[in-house]
């Protein structure tokens, strides 16, 4: 189908399936051997919304007084909540591309074009087969085998308000050349009156907070390493030691209308076990405490698992761009 002329650009950008994944032979849970503990996360709501969606429909009323269907926010017990399986398949989507791991999912009409690329497969533990698997799966977890890093449900910090806002509909995308992923920018607003084409949503607005914690198990420091930098973090180019925020992730549903994007902030992280402390002496006296960014900053400088071409490719284009507007038309 030709693509209109006035049409406006579509913000998204693509990562190549280039190489081929470092599949290695998975860490068991039997015993403690690497880096476990947890990392407590502020996620702060940098676009113009959020919209993490609960499946539900509810009415609500308009400013005109009539009441509209919309779909809403997720809660869990009456409270505002992000899923951590919401969280976590954010993340492992960064991870996968900047660690050239394999595609764990695609849409029903999507083909992945590289075989090598293709997802890593079912793990059986024992002598007769030990399948390796791509960094993502050996982190995240795939069929028939637990990953070692976890997110809890993320709640509000303060109130939240959510509101309401209309868009345009979306349809899925035709064709695919790699990773996809979806630019920050500028959320058109469109009036509240219903029309064919367009659905309502209840969203969180721009710094909304949201806390949630990361816990993680037998990581190695490479893995850790990849790990902050797919929650967009990075060290600061004149000096290691430090680390910044280096680009926002993209979490919820509408991301073709520029809606979700949010930076994760650490605030804390405890250290039970390392090569260097026992699980009995972390359980006594967790290591890590008031050393949050010297950790962080240690863990990012190792690059083992890290596709640069990737990672400065996504960087570069997942840079917030608010002074250009997102498209509100249907495609």
């Amino acid at each position: 189908m030709p693509v209109p002329p006035n049409a406006e650009p579509k913000p998204f950008f693509w990562i190549s399936l280039e190489g081929e994944p470092q599949r290695a032979t998975p860490v068991f849970h039997e015993a403690f051997r690497g880096w476990t503990g947890r990392l407590d996360i502020e996620i702060e709501v940098y676009s113009d919304y959020l919209y993490v969606g609960s499946g539900q429909i509810d009415l609500v009323r308009l400013p005109d007084g009539r009441e509209q269907a919309r779909y809403s926010f997720t809660r869990r017990s009456g409270k505002l909540v992000i899923p951590a399986t919401s969280i976590k398949g954010a993340v492992r989507s960064v991870f996968e591309a900047i660690t050239n791991s394999c595609v764990s999912q695609r849409g029903r009409r999507e083909r992945v074009r590289s075989t090598s690329h293709i997802a890593c497969g079912l793990v059986r533990k024992g002598q007769e087969q030990q399948k390796p698997l791509c960094p993502a799966c050996r982190v995240f977890g795939t069929t028939g085998y637990r990953g070692r890093m976890h997110f809890i449900d993320a709640e509000p910090v303060g109130e939240v308000r959510t509101t309401t806002i209309k868009i345009s509909d979306l349809w899925p995308p035709r064709r695919t050349r790699g990773r996809k992923f979806y630019e920050t920018k500028a959320f058109q607003k469109q009036d509240l009156r219903p029309q064919r084409n367009t659905r309502f949503l209840e969203v969180a607005p721009k710094g909304s907070k949201f806390r949630t914690t990361l816990r993680f198990e037998n990581l190695s420091v490479p893995e850790l390493g990849a790990l902050m930098r797919a929650l967009g973090l990075a060290p600061q180019a004149e000096d290691a030691s430090r680390v910044i925020y280096a680009f926002p992730l993209k979490l919820g549903g509408a991301k073709p209308r520029c809606l979700g994007s949010v930076y994760f902030r650490p605030k804390q992280v405890r250290i039970v076990a390392s090569p260097q402390q026992s699980w009995v002496q972390g359980l006594l006296q967790p290591s890590g405490q008031g050393q949050l960014v010297s950790t962080l900053a240690t863990w990012l400088q190792d690059t083992a698992l890290v596709d640069l071409q990737a990672w400065e490719i996504f960087r570069k284009h997942a840079q917030p761009r608010m002074d250009e507007a997102c498209p509100r038309e249907v495609y």
